[in-house]
C-alpha cells in the first residue's frame, strides 16, 4: 500500500514539476506589491479618471512616492503617468492606452529590476483577451540616479497577472521575458525572448542563452519546447525589441 502511495506521489510530483515553462525553474526576482489604488472619477468636470497610489518610505531618505495614472474620457488612448515625490510632481510621461476599470486591476510591483540598487516600478495593464491569453501592456519605470524614471512600455501576452523576471545567467542579474505568438507551417507557437535593461534601453540577450524558444499552442496546456522547429530556425523569430515598444 505504501509503495502504491509513493508511486502515485512521484507521478503527481513529476507531472507538477514538468507543468511549467523551462525558465520557470530559474530563480525569480522578488517584488513588493501595492494594490491600494484610489480612483478619482472627474469625468464630468475635467473629463479625466485618475488612479492614485502612494508608497511611504520609497526613496532612500524615506520620502514617499505617489504614482497617478490619468486617462482622458474624451480621447481614450491618451493617458499620462504622473510621479510625485512628497507632494511635488517630478515627472509626467505619456502612455497611449486607457487606465480604466475594465482593464485596470493589477498591483503596482516594486523591485530593483536592473541591479543598480534603486527601486523601479512595473505595471501589467490588460486591454484585450483573444482566447489564447491576455493581451497586455507591460510598463516599466526604471529609476535613474537623479531619482526620475525612464519609462519603457510594450505589448505582450500574459496567461496570468505577471510574468516574473528570471536569472538566466545565475549571476544575480534578472532577464525580462516577452511572449509573442507566431505562425509556422500551419501551426501557432508561443515565442519567448529575453531582454536586459542597459543604458536607458532594452537589449535583446537571446544569443547568450540559446533563445528564443518556441512552444506549440495546442488545445491543452503545453510547456514543452517544440521539436518541429530547429533551434537555428527559432532564431529567425528573434525580436530585436518587444512589440510596440515606447521609450520616454
Amino acid at each position: 500500500m505504501k509503495r502504491h502511495i509513493l508511486v502515485i506521489f512521484l507521478i503527481f510530483f513529476s507531472s507538477t514539476i514538468s507543468a511549467q515553462y523551462p525558465f520557470e525553474q530559474l530563480d525569480t526576482l522578488k517584488y513588493q506589491t501595492y494594490s491600494n489604488w484610489i480612483e478619482y472619477d472627474w469625468s464630468e468636470k475635467k473629463h479625466t479618471i485618475h488612479h492614485t497610489l502612494t508608497i511611504k518610505d520609497f526613496y532612500e531618505n524615506h520620502d514617499p512616492l505617489t504614482i497617478q495614472l490619468s486617462t482622458s474620457t474624451i480621447k481614450w488612448d491618451s493617458s499620462y503617468i504622473r510621479i510625485f515625490r512628497n507632494k511635488d510632481e517630478i515627472q509626467k510621461v505619456f502612455e497611449a492606452m486607457p487606465f480604466l476599470g475594465y482593464n485596470f486591476w493589477g498591483p503596482l510591483l516594486v523591485s530593483d529590476f536592473n541591479g543598480d540598487s534603486l527601486k523601479d516600478l512595473k505595471l501589467n495593464i490588460t486591454y484585450m483577451s483573444n482566447g489564447l491569453g491576455m493581451r497586455s501592456r507591460i510598463i516599466y519605470l526604471f529609476q535613474t540616479p537623479n531619482n526620475n524614471f525612464k519609462k519603457i512600455s510594450f505589448d505582450d501576452n500574459l496567461e496570468n497577472g505577471n510574468r516574473n523576471e528570471r536569472d538566466f545567467g545565475h549571476n544575480g542579474k534578472f532577464e525580462i521575458i516577452t511572449m509573442t505568438l507566431n505562425g509556422y507551417e500551419g501551426h501557432n507557437y508561443w515565442t519567448f525572448d529575453l531582454f536586459n535593461y542597459e543604458n536607458g534601453k532594452l537589449i535583446n540577450v537571446d544569443d547568450e542563452f540559446d533563445y528564443p524558444i518556441m512552444i506549440q499552442f495546442l488545445n491543452r496546456r503545453n510547456f514543452k519546447i517544440t521539436d518541429k522547429i530547429s533551434s537555428e530556425k527559432m532564431k529567425g523569430f528573434k525580436l530585436n525589441l518587444p512589440e510596440a515598444i515606447d521609450t520616454r
